[in-house]
Formats: structure tokens, C-alpha cells, sequence
């Protein structure tokens, strides 16, 4: 930080000496009484211990991390020899991160903890905000030490919700879990009683039956195996709607992906994030509370303002049954291209429309300025997209348009009980 003097000390000693001079040329020596309160307080600031060390003005965090809908502080702690010295802090307005006071100025006592700010995100992602101009200024007002403070990175995790309805997982490819399988082992669901074989278990002995029988039965149970969970977000295109504080599409997608790595994680699977663009990332396949901490971290750092991309990342191979979920507005072509090579590796998927929901209606038309014709063009492109979808349809890919946490109940329930329905045996 750089010292310097003050304007009210330059005045204090143009005053003195200007009433002093005048007092002496008019020969009035009681007049000098009127330069008396700019000479003390210049003599206050000759005496003042400026030169005692330089001061220093820092932040206290260098990064935050809070959940949305919660406000973050930002304080500084201040070093200096100045007693009594106050300390004055102007942050620069970020979009999207009121402050409490609203100009992001807040002056106080340089303490060790000093200048709080509150920071209200209105949505998740990544800020930076910062830097900020501080001024310390001593006592007296006379010295004063000025400099910057280094930026405040705040990343906000997006609301963590869960999925309303089932699993959907029809066939478990895993070997322990909480989704019950068609194999017949040690389980917590009971498949049949059937008569006791050598190598039983004795545990397994069903007593109520065997003495009404006559003859030893067991309880056949059912296995219960986890799966994989992959979770592709499609990034390539962040599509807006014209109502700038409406939910756009990365919004959609982030809010799906937090919900289902939730709501998986919650079974024991294993869970993985595979971006298509460069806004995300990738998140390893992982399982437990940890696996769903990393995946809203990565979620929180989501670079919002990244440029679009027209080539995608697409994924190598994926394991035959496992769980995907292809969250995407289904606009570009290669998009729709790697949902339906996800099907035929042989993974049950399922397709997460995050296209925002007024956008190319009739009643979106009215939004849009009246000199362009961006409202008749999306309704267009909405058109050919439902044709797409009709046709992924046709193929047995579901596809949802992602509305909240009980959107995708419905197809969930349904694949799920896809497990027990009864199947057509082929003639022999």
C-alpha cells in the first residue's frame, strides 16, 4: 500500500500559514489564535507513527464455497502501526452477486477482522469477484495508505435435490447393491420356497412350511447388485430464452446431473459425468457420499460464460447395461448421434431433454423484439427437433424433458418394473 498525506492535512497547512501571515501584516496578534486548530492538528500528524511499518489491508479467504441460496462474507484483516486508523473498501458490482451494503462500500474500525461484506449469489457457477480499492486512514485524517486487495474466487454449489420415483435399473451389472436382481443368492427378498438340497444354508430353514410339508423347505432369496450410472452432459450450446432471468439450458443440465448423481449415489452405485463441451468436465465413476461431494464441487466451478463449441467429446465405450442418462436440448446433430450409439453399445438410456420450456412455443413469440423474427425461428427449429425426438422414440430411447426432480418418475417406475414383467418365450 502506498502512504500518502491527505487533502485535509494540506489544507490544515496552507491555513495556518496563510491566517499567520495575514495575522503579521495586519499587526493583529490575537487573529493567530484563529490559526491555533490547523497547527495542532498538523502538529497531530508530525507526531502520528506513519513511518512505523507499512500497512497492509488482505482478505481473509482467498476462495469460498457456499451452497446456493446461501449468502457468503468476505472480511479483511488489516496490519499497520496506526491506532484507532479506519479502513474503507469499494468492491467492484459482479452480475449476479448482490452485496449487503448493495454499493459493495463499507467502511469500519481497522481491526484484525474488519470491512465485512455480505455476498448474496443469486445462482449457482463461478464468480470472481474483485479486486477491491481499500484506503486505511489514521486518526488524525492527515496520512492515509492506499492499495487493491486481491480478488475473491466464489464457487456455489447448485441446490442439492434427489429424484422422486425408482431406480429404473433393469438389470444390475454390479455385484453388491440395493437393486434387486433376478439371480437367485444371498439376498433380502424372497424369490420361492423350494425343498432343501445339500449345501443350504440352515438359516434359510422355512419352519412354518416344513412342518406343515413333513420335509425340509428353505427360502429361496434374490440377490441385490448395484450398477453403473453413467450421467453425459451435452454443453456444446448454453440455448437462452429471450427473458434473461429464465433458466437456460446449462442450468437444466446442471440441476438434472446434481439430482441424478444424488439420487444414485444414494444406492450404492457407481456414478459417473462425462461432458460432451468444455463447460463441466468429467468426474471419474465413483460411489458413496465422497463421489456425490466431488460431483457438486465440479458443478460449482462450471465455467457459465465459456464460448460454445461445434465439435464434441465423444465417449470411447461404455459397459453393456449400464445406466445412462443423456442430458441435452437435442439441438445439434452429432449430440443426437452419440445418444444413439450410447443404445446400441448396449446401455439402457435414457434421454434428459434440458431445452428450456417456453422456448419455440406460439406464446414465446410475444417475447422476442418485434423487428426480429427469433420467436418464428425457434418454433421452426422446435418442429424439427420433436421429429428427432419421435424418432429416438421409435428406437426405445425415452425422452423426458427435465422439469424438476419428478420428471423422470414415470419412465423410472416404468423400467423398473420392466425387471418382473413376463416375457414371451420363443418356440423350441
Amino acid at each position: 500500500m502506498i502512504v500518502s498525506h491527505t487533502p485535509a492535512l494540506v489544507r490544515s497547512v496552507l491555513l495556518a500559514v496563510l491566517i499567520g501571515a495575514l495575522a503579521l501584516a495586519a499587526g493583529r496578534a490575537d487573529a493567530v489564535v484563529l490559526a491555533v486548530p490547523f497547527v495542532v492538528h498538523v502538529a497531530w500528524a508530525l507526531v502520528s507513527p506513519r513511518g512505523g511499518g507499512k500497512p497492509s489491508v488482505r482478505t481473509r479467504h482467498k476462495a469460498l464455497r457456499v451452497p446456493e441460496g446461501e449468502s457468503a462474507t468476505i472480511a479483511l484483516e488489516a496490519e499497520h502501526p496506526w491506532r484507532g486508523a479506519l479502513v474503507a473498501v469499494q468492491w467492484s458490482v459482479t452480475e449476479g452477486v448482490p452485496f449487503d451494503p448493495e454499493t459493495g462500500t463499507k467502511l469500519d474500525e481497522a481491526g484484525p477482522r474488519c470491512a465485512e461484506v455480505v455476498m448474496e449469489p443469486q445462482r449457482w457457477g463461478r464468480y470472481q469477484v474483485g479486486p477491491a480499492e481499500t484506503q486505511l486512514t489514521d486518526l488524525s485524517g492527515a496520512w492515509r495508505a492506499v492499495g487493491e486487495v486481491s480478488p475473491v474466487s466464489l464457487a456455489v454449489r447448485p441446490a442439492s435435490t434427489t429424484l422422486q420415483g425408482g431406480s429404473g435399473v433393469a438389470h444390475p451389472i454390479g455385484l453388491v447393491g440395493a437393486h434387486r436382481s433376478l439371480r437367485r443368492g444371498d439376498g433380502g427378498d424372497l424369490a420361492d420356497v423350494r425343498e432343501f438340497h445339500p449345501g443350504d444354508r440352515l438359516r434359510r430353514i422355512n419352519w412354518r412350511v416344513t412342518s406343515r410339508l413333513g420335509a425340509v423347505h428353505v427360502n429361496s432369496m434374490l440377490t441385490e447388485r448395484d450398477t453403473d450410472v453413467l450421467i453425459i452432459a451435452d454443453t456444446l450450446l448454453d440455448v437462452a430464452p429471450a427473458d434473461p432471468k429464465a433458466p437456460t439450458s446449462l442450468d437444466a443440465t446442471v440441476r438434472a446431473v446434481s439430482a441424478i448423481s444424488r439420487h444414485y449415489v444414494g444406492f450404492g452405485d457407481r456414478v459417473a459425468v462425462h461432458d460432451l463441451g468444455r463447460r463441466i468436465g468429467n468426474v471419474r465413476a465413483g460411489s458413496g457420499p465422497r463421489q456425490a461431494r466431488i460431483v457438486l464441487n465440479v458443478l460449482s466451478r462450471t465455467r457459465r460464460q465459456a464460448p460454445d463449441w461445434d465439435r464434441i467429446r465423444p465417449l470411447g465405450s461404455v459397459t453393456p447395461g449400464t445406466l445412462v442418462f443423456f442430458c441435452s436440448p437435442l439441438l445439434d446433430r452429432e449430440s443426437q448421434d452419440e445418444l444413439v450409439r450410447m443404445r446400441r453399445l448396449g446401455a439402457e438410456v435414457i434421454g434428459v431433454d434440458t431445452l428450456p420450456e417456453g422456448l419455440g412455443q406460439f406464446e414465446d413469440i410475444a417475447t422476442f423484439r418485434r423487428d426480429s423474427y427469433l420467436g418464428e425461428a425457434w418454433m421452426v427449429r422446435r418442429m424439427e427437433r420433436d421429429g428427432v425426438i419421435d424418432r429416438l422414440r421409435s428406437l426405445g430411447i425415452p425422452v423426458v424433458a427435465w422439469r424438476g426432480t419428478g420428471s423422470l418418475a414415470a419412465v423410472l417406475l416404468a423400467m423398473e418394473a420392466a425387471r418382473t414383467a413376463p416375457r414371451r418365450v420363443g418356440n423350441r
